[in-house]
């Protein structure tokens, strides 16, 4: 340390110990106050070398003579010592702000003039410092702690060190048995926590603090309850009374953060169903942004599209395709396809897969029983095994023994759901180039579907065929309603609307054909009730 600098700290402290020595506690704040500003104001070549680490000290040594002294920091005194934390707090935002925006309105300013204190990196110093001090006495200044650890996190969040943001934040003692904590002031904490750790790509951490924040959302009436839960629940709404506007807001703006971080997490956790319906939620809500609302229901709709294949990603693909907005997402297309349970091509798996984020194309582990498998095939093969119904045939059999990626293998369950809609039967062969993968593999991908509930098939290995239920089942209804006279024929007629085979042969109407099909046939069961009703005389016209 330079003779200038250390001279300099020599000052401090020597006017730090007579403010101690000769002031009245009520004297010493406003007095401390004016010689930290005037370190904060010190040029980096005033202060030691290396003008980071030496304001660093010089700051220490102020807090060590005054906050954390025993003169401040005992007894009756510590009312000082809290006093004149916050006031230290306030001094290094104000000192930035200042010394920032004095940079911005002159340009040509000497680096040498101006004060360490500008440089956003030495007010993290700074601040990690004073923490560091604080550690020891940190049920005494608990509220001032948390207070700086607030100041530190949203300098870091300004340099986009969203990880170190979140650990700060992680640091504030929300149940603390010295000082009461509101509901809302938890939930604001945990939210940002969740939020910053999102953004820093550890959606591991967040889903951990987002199940705290869990606890807290029902009991905090504006967050998740509507005004009609609210009304109907007499705690929530004594609560809702006693809040101010400025809370009422925030707590709705808490919640639209919580719903949005969720669909975030189960995004990234790859459950892309529990996603779709979240982002679908948050994209109807007119407080948000018009831009933000269609980038929601992009993210709904491509977190459907990827959604495991099955019942549940047919009911959110069709509340999506009604949507009106969708119709102008580039996902549209690829949208209306897999509604319609129609065969998607390689090409429009390309073009889909640029508008997705990394997660979503995150490789897949192999599978290893089904590389056993493949070698144990590929070896029959040479030894002159010869396979059943041509299912090995060597010039079409695909080498590839699983999907790669996520995206990967949503499209090949998808494909597998449309070939049930195609075919009563198919090869595991026929199937396995259809999907370009290995008759085993295919089978593999078949077999599990069938087991989880989302596909009605079975599998004949004997034949080496898979037969779809579903489309059986159809055809044995047109069969059957061909054979039973006038009376069939409408029912022939119908199966033909559902099939997508009526006079309208537009596959884009088969859904909507089925749906007034189900609709006219509940109210001619209403119609039979009422009938029966009005018969007994239960029920007066």
């Amino acid at each position: 340390m330079s003779e200038s600098g250390q001279s300099f700290l020599e000052e401090v402290k020597k006017n730090l110990t007579e403010i101690s020595n000769s002031k009245t506690p009520s004297q010493r704040p406003p007095a401390y106050l004016a010689i930290l500003r005037d370190i904060l104001a010190q040029p980096a070549s005033v202060l030691p070398s290396n003008g980071q680490y030496s304001l660093k000290e010089a700051v220490s040594v102020y807090l060590a003579y005054t906050a954390l002294s025993d003169t401040n920091a005992t007894g009756g005194n510590l009312v000082v010592g809290r006093q004149v934390l916050r006031d230290f707090d306030e001094a290094i935002v104000e000192a930035g702000k200042k010394h920032r925006d004095g940079q911005k309105d002159d340009a040509m300013t000497d680096s040498k003039t101006i004060s360490a204190i500008a440089d956003e990196d030495v007010q993290i110093e700074i601040l990690e410092s004073a923490l560091e001090q604080l550690q020891p006495r940190v049920l005494s200044f608990e509220e001032q702690a948390n207070t700086i650890r607030l100041h530190l996190a949203d300098t870091l969040e300004n340099a986009e060190q969203w990880i170190e943001a979140a650990r700060v934040l992680q640091g504030i003692s929300l149940d603390s048995s010295h000082r009461f904590v509101s509901d809302l002031h938890k939930l604001r904490i945990y939210v940002r926590i969740v939020r910053l750790l999102l953004e820093g790509d550890d959606a591991v951490g967040a889903d951990t603090m987002l199940k705290r924040a869990s606890l807290l959302v029902h009991n905090i009436p504006g967050v998740m309850s509507s005004s009609f839960g609210i009304s109907n629940n007499p705690t929530l709404q004594e609560a809702w009374a006693k809040m101010s506007e400025e809370e009422k807001i925030e707590a709705k703006t808490l919640g639209l953060q919580f719903k949005l971080s969720q669909a975030r997490i189960y995004d990234s956790q790859r459950r892309f169903a529990e996603a779709a319906n979240r982002y679908h939620e948050v994209s109807y809500v007119t407080e948000i942004d018009e831009a933000e609302r269609t980038m929601m229901l992009s993210a709904a709709v491509t977190a459907s599209i990827l959604a495991p294949a099955g019942p549940q990603r047919s009911r959110i693909l069709a509340t999506l395709a009604r949507d009106e907005r969708t119709a102008s997402l580039p996902q549209h297309t690829i949208l209306t396809k897999t509604f319609l349970d129609q065969i998607i091509r390689p090409n429009e798996i390309k073009s889909f897969e640029k508008i997705l984020s990394p997660h979503q194309l995150a490789s897949l582990p192999k599978s290893e029983q089904d590389l056993i498998r493949h070698v144990r095939s590929s070896k029959d093969k040479q030894n002159g095994d010869v396979a059943m119904s041509g299912e090995y045939e060597e010039d079409k059999e695909s080498s590839r023994t699983g999907p790669s990626t996520v995206l990967d293998r949503a499209m090949m369950e998808h494909n597998i759901i449309a070939a049930s809609r195609l075919y009563v039967n198919i090869t595991l062969n026929g199937l396995g180039r259809l999907l370009d993968l290995h008759s085993l593999a295919a089978e593999t991908m078949v077999r599990r579907m069938i087991v989880q509930g989302r596909l009605k098939a079975e599998i004949d290995q004997v034949a080496g065929l898979i037969v779809f239920h579903e489309q059986k089942s159809r055809e044995i209804g047109l069969a059957a309603g061909a054979a039973s006279g006038a009376a069939g024929g409408k029912e022939t007629e119908q199966a033909k609307q559902e099939q997508g085979q009526g006079e309208d042969d537009d596959l884009s109407t088969v859904y909507t054909r089925r749906w007034d099909a189900n609709i006219a046939k509940s109210a001619s069961g209403v119609e039979e009730v009422c009938a029966r009703l009005r018969a007994r005389g239960y029920l007066k016209v």
